[in-house]
């Protein structure tokens, strides 16, 4: 084989769009968020000459312009297209949980087709598909991602989407299951970060995709306005700018060129027709898209809906200074505590008293729902969970605010609170509940927790406040509690570290012990492997030379080429061979297939549409087909000449450090004299307990 072609600049070039393409298919991108990536991610805009005051903050959240949306996040700088959003170009950490609805089906166990129950899980408006921030689903069956920071903050307005979110890292910080008792205790999914769309304007909230369907299936947005009403809104505007004229227009161009003086209709009679209109009772989405003046119609005939709608998304940085609060004072950073992981640093001179960041809370009304069980089989046979074996509880409440006498829970979502440590006598920092917000509920604080089971929408805010002066990179501590340094201590004089010559990757949750092995004994990520040009290696010499045992194959194979329907069911294990096709690539991540790779070959000259790699690959897998009248049948394929990027190296289910066995989980502590009364549901109250 001639390697000078993988070498040669047309191979150059087509690995540019491939690496493209690859990227937009792996976050699920729309063509158009595919072109905004080609151009600003892979081949970024220059903006050198943007440069923002040191001092200033680029970030604050404050009340959303969109009425009864909660809380937004808005620009405290100017951002020019193509532009990180954020300080020192830092995103978000994500959160993984995993078989929630498994683990909170009814008594008595569920299928594991993960029935749900009527549980009060707020995180379900919060969630993103894990492909969506460039994660395969492969850390559980039924695995969900949350975001906080830009991941959680920003809302929606299909006309003014300006942010472009990405996917995420998978980085343990330097935590190894092999040397360190915070292995498994913090959250993987590292720094994602969001870009600017468009030029953004200084006191501009900053709105984000979430998909139509996010509003679509859910019947409490059933009248919010998606991409296509806007569509339809404009169109309902130039026949309403039509009407207003009384005759047709004089030119192509008459929506720029109409004025009061011009219409049949004068100023007064517009805005009673104009309220009939936004108070018809038979309520829609295009409607809902409307302005909402009879002022703002006239300027969005002139100008489209979106111009108005960016005029009314803005607000002045005296408004945002005195309303706001800034979310730029902290970035992340290698934290200076043994086993923690990341830490969170101040990016300015914090004095005493002055606020370090603010966290916007969701609550949990029963903290139960975090408990992880072990599995069993029902008299059906079927997998359910094992309500007298808890393993565990979600990775999520390490990042939870908590009381030992109370089922309530809650997890901030603000950007890089996450990242702030503890520390039980060098704290500099300390928790208060918000003041002078228009978004707190400072009356929940007396509602007891049947009545915060009934509110679905964030609606509490805490406060990290300096106790002392903090300097500029200096790491923010607080104290999480006596509970938690406890339990803490005894972890660490309990954990011990495996021998990774006799791990066999038996160390989780969900795997089965093994004193043989099954695969290389020490754990390492399956993305560690997948190495350009590096050869695949097959089930033949991984006889001797194998792969970890979390390390699994996905073959992107189409099963139903070639094959039809079957007329009965045969009696003996169909066999298909067939030549890997580009149709095959239809398939995407979350639909690939477990495969063996049996064979690898070199590229000849008669296979140049798969210059993406110098070996070709046949793969074996077995696939249960579900065919007419629910026979289940299994196949045998084997496909030849599957190119590598088509092949996937994968980390088995539940192999990941999340799932330890003896991995570190508790809440953080809020003390007695902060935690509300009213939610002490798990004992008795004492009259004299301090709140507040």
């Amino acid at each position: 084989m001639a390697m000078s072609r993988h070498t040669s600049a047309s191979y150059r070039r087509w690995k540019q769009r491939h690496h493209v393409a690859v990227f937009a298919r792996s976050i699920l991108m729309s063509p158009q968020q595919a072109a905004f990536a080609r151009k600003h991610i892979f081949f970024p805009p220059d903006t050198s000459k943007i440069r923002h005051d040191k001092n200033a903050c680029m970030l604050y959240i404050a009340e959303s312009t969109i009425p009864h949306a909660g809380i937004g996040i808005f620009a405290g700088v100017d951002y020019a297209e193509g532009q990180l959003i954020g300080r020192d170009n830092w995103g978000d950490p994500a959160f993984a949980t995993i078989d929630i609805n498994w683990h909170n089906a009814d008594p008595g166990g569920m299928s594991v087709s993960k029935s749900r129950r009527d549980y009060h899980w707020p995180l379900t408006n919060y969630g993103w598909a894990p492909n969506s921030l460039d994660i395969i689903e492969e850390e559980g069956d039924d695995a969900h991602m949350t975001g906080v920071g830009l991941g959680a903050v920003p809302n929606c307005h299909f006309s003014l989407i300006n942010v472009v979110e990405h996917g995420v890292h998978y980085d343990l910080a330097g935590l190894s299951r092999y040397n360190s008792p915070g292995s498994g205790a913090i959250t993987p999914f590292f720094n994602r970060t969001s870009t600017a769309t468009k030029d953004i304007d200084a006191g501009s909230e900053l709105f984000v995709s979430y998909g139509s369907s996010w509003f679509k299936n859910r019947a409490d947005f059933a009248t919010v306005p998606v991409k296509a009403s806007y569509n339809e809104a404009e169109r309902f505007l130039e026949k309403y700018g039509l009407l207003l004229l009384g005759n047709p227009p004089p030119t192509e161009g008459w929506r720029f060129n109409v004025f009061i003086e011009d219409m049949i209709l004068k100023e007064e009679a517009q805005k009673d027709l104009w309220d009939i209109i936004k108070s018809f009772p038979y309520v829609s989405r295009a409607r809902q898209a409307l302005p909402a003046t009879s002022g703002d119609a006239m300027r969005a005939i002139h100008r489209g809906i979106s111009a108005v709608e960016v005029e009314n998304s803005m607000r002045s940085l005296d408004y945002l200074k005195e309303h706001g609060k800034c979310v730029d004072n902290i970035v992340p950073g290698n934290s200076t505590i043994p086993h923690a992981g990341r830490g969170a640093f101040a990016t300015r001179f914090i004095p005493k008293g002055s606020l370090v960041a603010p966290a916007p809370l969701l609550h949990f009304t029963d903290k139960s729902t975090l408990i992880m069980y072990n599995e069993t089989r029902d008299w059906n046979g079927e997998l359910v969970k094992n309500e007298k074996e808890i393993l565990t509880t979600q990775l999520i409440r390490n990042y939870m605010f908590g009381h030992p006498n109370s089922s309530v829970v809650l997890f901030p979502y603000s950007h890089h609170v996450s990242y702030i440590n503890h520390h039980s006598t060098e704290f500099n920092a300390r928790l208060q509940w918000a003041k002078n917000f228009s978004f707190y509920n400072q009356d929940w604080l007396y509602k007891d927790v049947q009545f915060l089971d009934q509110q679905w929408r964030a609606g509490l805010m805490l406060e990290f406040i300096a106790i002392r002066d903090i300097n500029e990179g200096e790491e923010i501590l607080i104290d999480y509690g006596k509970d938690w340094q406890n339990v803490w201590e005894l972890h660490v004089t309990q954990w011990a570290p495996v021998d990774p010559e006799k791990d066999f990757n038996n160390y989780t949750l969900w795997t089965k012990v093994s004193s043989t092995n099954a695969g290389k004994a020490i754990y390492r990520r399956a993305e560690f492997y997948k190495v350009d040009n590096a050869p695949i290696k097959t089930i033949k010499e991984q006889d001797t030379d194998p792969y970890p045992r979390n390390v699994v194959f996905k073959c992107r194979v189409d099963v139903d080429i070639g094959i039809g329907n079957y007329t009965y069911a045969p009696k003996t294990t169909p066999f298909y061979k067939r030549k890997w096709v580009l149709n095959d690539m239809k398939v995407d991540h979350k639909n690939s297939r477990k495969c063996n790779i049996v064979e690898r070959r070199d590229v000849s000259s008669d296979d140049d549409e798969y210059y993406d790699h110098p070996f070709l690959y046949t793969v074996e897998l077995n696939y249960v087909r579900k065919n007419q009248g629910q026979r289940t049948i299994y196949e045998n394929q084997v496909i030849t000449a599957v190119p590598f990027r088509a092949i996937d190296f994968v980390n088995e289910k539940y192999s990941s450090d999340m799932f330890l066995k003896n991995a570190f989980r508790h809440e953080m502590g809020l003390p007695d004299g902060l935690w509300p009364k009213a939610w002490m549901n798990l004992v008795p109250k004492a009259d004299d307990q301090p709140f507040i």
